[in-house]
Formats: C-alpha cells, sequence, structure tokens
C-alpha cells in the first residue's frame, strides 16, 4: 500500500518541532493516529491526524497551539485532538470506536504512549457501534434525496460514507470474534468472509484509490445495492450479544 513520501514525513519532524518548541514541559504525548500511521494513505487526499496529549488541557495550552495549528492546517494536517491523561481516561466509555482505533494504529511522534495500554469494554463498544451504524444509515438515506437527481453528488455521497461503514465493519468483525484487521481492504475481506459478498462498498474502494469510477448511468442501481450492504451490516451488529 501507498505510504506517506519524503516530503510528508519531513512536514511530519517539522510539525513535532513546532508543537514540542510551543509547549514545553507540558507535552506529554504526539500521537500520529489515522491513514498516515496504517494502510489507507492517499496521496493527495489522506490528511494527516494527531492527538496531544498534555498534563492539563488550559487556556494557556490552547492559546500556545493557535500559532502551530493556523501555519500547518492548509498542509493537510486536521485539527488536533488535545486531551490529558484524566479525560482519556474517562472516555473510554463515551468514545470506544474512536480510542480502539488510535490504540491499534498509531505512531508516537514523541514522548511517552498514552495508547498503548488503553482499554475499552466490550459493551461500550458495541453500543457505540450500532448508534453510530444507525445514525449513519439514516443520514445515507436522507443524503439521497438530495443527491440523487446528480449523477457527480450521488456518487460523492457513496464514497465519502464508505470509510465510515468500513469503520463500523471494522469493529463488526472485531466483536464478532474475527481476524483484528484495520486496513481497508483486510476490513472489507474479512467483513464478506462474515456477511457474504460486498461487491458495491469493493467497487467504491477501488474508485477512492483512484480505480475506475462508476458509471453514472447505473449509480441509482448501484446506490440501492450499496443501501442493502449498508443494511446488512446494522443487522449484523443488531444481532450481537450485549
Amino acid at each position: 500500500m501507498p505510504r506517506p513520501d519524503a516530503a510528508i514525513e519531513a512536514q511530519i519532524a517539522a510539525f513535532t518541532r513546532d508543537v514540542q518548541a510551543a509547549l514545553g514541559d507540558r507535552l506529554r504525548s504526539l500521537t500520529l493516529y489515522g491513514s498516515t500511521a496504517g494502510e489507507d494513505w492517499i496521496a493527495n487526499r489522506s490528511d494527516l491526524n494527531v492527538a496531544i496529549v498534555v498534563a492539563r488541557v488550559t487556556p494557556d495550552v490552547l492559546e500556545a497551539l493557535v500559532p502551530v495549528v493556523a501555519r500547518w492546517r492548509g498542509k493537510r494536517f486536521a485539527l488536533p485532538l488535545i486531551v490529558d491523561h484524566e479525560y482519556l481516561e474517562a472516555a473510554r466509555d463515551a468514545f470506544p470506536m474512536e480510542l480502539d482505533d488510535i490504540r491499534r494504529q498509531h505512531r508516537v511522534l514523541a514522548g511517552a504512549d498514552p495508547f498503548a495500554t488503553l482499554v475499552v469494554e466490550r459493551a461500550a463498544l458495541r453500543r457505540q457501534c450500532e448508534h453510530e451504524a444507525r445514525g449513519k444509515l439514516l443520514r445515507l438515506r436522507a443524503q439521497f434525496l438530495d443527491a440523487a437527481p446528480r449523477a457527480a453528488a450521488l456518487e460523492q455521497l457513496m464514497i465519502e460514507s464508505l470509510k465510515s461503514f468500513l469503520v463500523v465493519l471494522r469493529h463488526l468483525v472485531r466483536l464478532r470474534g474475527g481476524d483484528d484487521v484495520h486496513g481497508y481492504r483486510e476490513v472489507l475481506a474479512a467483513g464478506a468472509r462474515l456477511l457474504g459478498p460486498l461487491p458495491v462498498m469493493q467497487r467504491l474502494l477501488d474508485h477512492r484509490a483512484g480505480g475506475t469510477r462508476l458509471g453514472a448511468a447505473a449509480l441509482r442501481a448501484e446506490f440501492g445495492a450499496y443501501l442493502g450492504e449498508v443494511e446488512r451490516v446494522v443487522a449484523a451488529l443488531d444481532a450481537l450479544d450485549a
């Protein structure tokens, strides 16, 4: 899979130095997570996601980071996640999906690793997973009504929603005791073993990575099939034991 090139790595190193200079000994950890730390990096498309852990999140800490964020926002750096250890511990039951994903795929740029020993409860993970899946399904149906008359908008809706449903599918596979997979292609293959073929998701993933575009004339039918695949994911989550 493509990886960040030398130019991106140089930007990551420079960003790290800027954060260290801005926060000094208040910085406990700077961690890179998401596609840049894993297998799903797409040049000129993927954002760089970072988590900044400090001793305590105060207005002074936020003020110190304002010029750093302003300097790097135009270079694909997403707004950082800024937390302290107390928040991480308390948030395990509120954001188990996000925290578990960071724990499983991250790269420490500075300081200690606050995610290595982070543990989320299965019941909390299942609750959030089903909540996210059902909410995203409702939004997908509603957004179709707006996008359907325009082929480009409908295609974009499907492409942009795919990542969210693959994240849900990743956690479904784990909750069902499947392989510990993370890259989107691995997730989709594991999901297909669990639920049966997911051909539209596969075509969308190929397109997202720069492959063949979906035919405009067939988009309505493709969306219907895609919706069916998403509904199968939601049904499998609903069938899980708490």
